[in-house]
């Protein structure tokens, strides 16, 4: 029946019993409540702070995400600021409430490789690449650094004061060698003595230069130590024309030419003294004093109103040419100078330059000196007067502020215009470094006496740089340095200019030796073709 009951009442339900779930305890903790929860060893990650993964296929197309009324959408587009201390700190810095709102399209995304080298390549063919001027010294003297002809000149005074070479509008070169002068035609390298002086009556040739008129630039007027003048012709005669002399008179330290139709010249003394002479009177123009030292340097304008003096005091002065005891100006240098330059494509534009400790170049404009004519018993009381009050930057003073200065820590004893192209070229002695008086731009007479007595006995500390012994170009008007070159193992006492502007002869008395170099190219030359002779409307022509 047992078994009947089971049948009837169905299939039987099989009963799994469920097995009981140990729980692990650790072995090394006895009591399973104090376990913790376990730390993370990595670091919680700021979101804001984590760089977004870059997209290597990203379309390099991609539309823009503002214009310019809606803003660029962030790339986070939750504050930054989210902790407590975040907000403290910007709530401090006045942070809290900023926002910056970009109308732009982002530019961290890095642009496609592709496209960069396609902008480039694109840039290289609308890009000019800037060429140099066949006129400027970038072209020559930059490129060939090494002089075209050197000669010799024995018994060249020791002195880099003075003035024994020139160079003749007929591209003749005069040397004078002690009591001797020898010329010598480039041309045809011809070379021929001119004449001898006397020892005991005329002394030393101190200074000569040609004449400046193209008809007249067979004659060189010469200074001796002893106070004579003299003029010589140079073609086929070779005789002496002139003769100035005075016993009473002092050496002669400079001479210059007025200038072209000209047959006048002015002598500059030790005495401070300066003397005007006529080729055709055979006496002495006129004579004035206005240096209180030896005069070193004397040019002229390029129009023949101005005359430039300088003298080892560093004093400028410059004249009218109409009256010549009628000074214009006055400026200084804190040491003795020498080089002086006009400009000839601006005649108003005046270059001077002084020696250690000065070691500068300044830039004047004539503009400056067209007052009413300051004589020379008001330009004294003007001088013992405070000069700081007359110093000014308007018209007509008469201490004036230079254009600019050229600071070069070198001694400077010959400058040059370039009359193709507005470059200025300097020649350079010894360099030091740099004195606390040679970077002051103030021009107070007053103080820069001070300042040349205070250094007047202080040894100068040579310190070698590009500028020793060198020819430097500058350029104008930003007076930057375009090209040096070491032309002497020493001091480069004088250089001239050739008669086309475009060479320069340079002499240094320590290597009794004189070198030209190629400086500039000429004007209308050098160029492609002749298109550069041409005038701009002369190109172009109805058929």
């Amino acid at each position: 029946m047992a078994d009947t009951h089971n049948a009837l009442a169905g299939p039987s339900t099989p009963r799994c019993k469920t097995p009981t779930r140990k729980r692990r305890i650790r072995a090394s903790i006895t009591n399973e409540f104090s376990v913790k929860r376990q730390r993370i060893s990595i670091g919680p990650i700021d979101i804001a702070t984590e760089p977004i993964p870059k997209n290597e296929y990203a379309d390099v197309n991609t539309e823009p995400r503002s214009d310019r009324f809606i803003s660029t959408r962030p790339d986070i587009l939750f504050p930054i600021n989210t902790t407590p201390r975040t907000n403290r700190v910007a709530q401090m810095l006045g942070l809290a409430d900023d926002r910056f709102l970009n109308f732009t399209d982002s530019t961290s995304a890095p642009p496609d490789k592709m496209m960069l080298s396609l902008r480039r390549s694109a840039s290289q063919l609308f890009h000019t690449p800037a060429t140099l001027s066949p006129t400027s010294s970038l072209s020559h003297l930059a490129k060939r650094r090494q002089f075209i002809l050197a000669l010799d000149g024995p018994g060249i005074p020791q002195d880099p004061w003075a003035y024994p070479l020139s160079w003749s509008k007929k591209n003749v070169i005069a040397v004078a060698c002690g009591h001797d002068i020898y010329y010598q035609n480039l041309d045809t390298r011809e070379i021929a003595h001119l004449c001898n002086l006397p020892r005991s009556t005329m002394g030393r040739i101190r200074a000569l230069e040609f004449a400046e008129d193209v008809a007249s630039c067979n004659l060189v007027a010469l200074g001796t130590t002893t106070g004579s003048v003299q003029v010589w012709d140079t073609g086929e005669e070779k005789k002496r024309i002139r003769l100035w002399s005075d016993a009473n008179w002092a050496g002669a330290t400079v001479v210059s030419w007025k200038g072209a139709k000209s047959q006048e010249f002015v002598v500059g003394r030790h005495d401070g003294k300066m003397s005007l002479y006529d080729v055709r009177v055979e006496k002495e123009l006129s004579g004035w004093k206005g240096h209180k030292g030896d005069v070193f340097g004397a040019k002229w304008s390029e129009d023949q109103r101005f005359l430039a003096s300088v003298d080892n005091r560093g004093t400028v002065l410059v004249w009218d040419s109409r009256n010549m005891s009628t000074k214009l100006a006055k400026m200084r240098h804190i040491g003795p100078a020498k080089a002086l330059a006009w400009c000839p494509w601006k005649p108003d534009l005046l270059a001077t330059a002084g020696t250690y400790p000065d070691g500068t170049i300044k830039i004047w404009s004539a503009s400056n000196f067209n007052s009413p004519s300051l004589s020379a018993s008001s330009f004294a009381s003007a001088s013992s007067s405070n000069l700081a009050s007359t110093s000014t930057h308007h018209t007509g003073s008469i201490c004036p502020t230079p254009l600019s200065t050229i600071t070069v820590n070198s001694s400077i004893y010959s400058l040059h215009w370039s009359p193709h192209c507005k470059e200025l070229l300097s020649v350079h002695g010894l360099s030091w470094l740099a004195s606390p008086f040679s970077s002051s731009p103030s021009n107070d007479l007053n103080n820069t006496h001070i300042a040349s007595a205070s250094l007047a006995n202080t040894p100068i500390q040579p310190a070698p740089s590009a500028l020793t012994n060198s020819i430097t170009v500058h350029s104008w008007p930003n007076c930057k340095r375009l090209v040096s070159v070491t032309a002497h193992s020493g001091t480069v006492g004088q250089s001239c200019l050739s008669p086309d502007g475009t060479m320069v002869f340079t002499l240094c008395y320590r290597e009794e030796a004189m070198k030209m170099w190629k400086v500039w190219g000429e004007r209308g030359k050098g160029g492609p073709g002749e298109e550069g002779t041409r005038r701009a409307f002369e190109k172009f022509s109805i058929r």
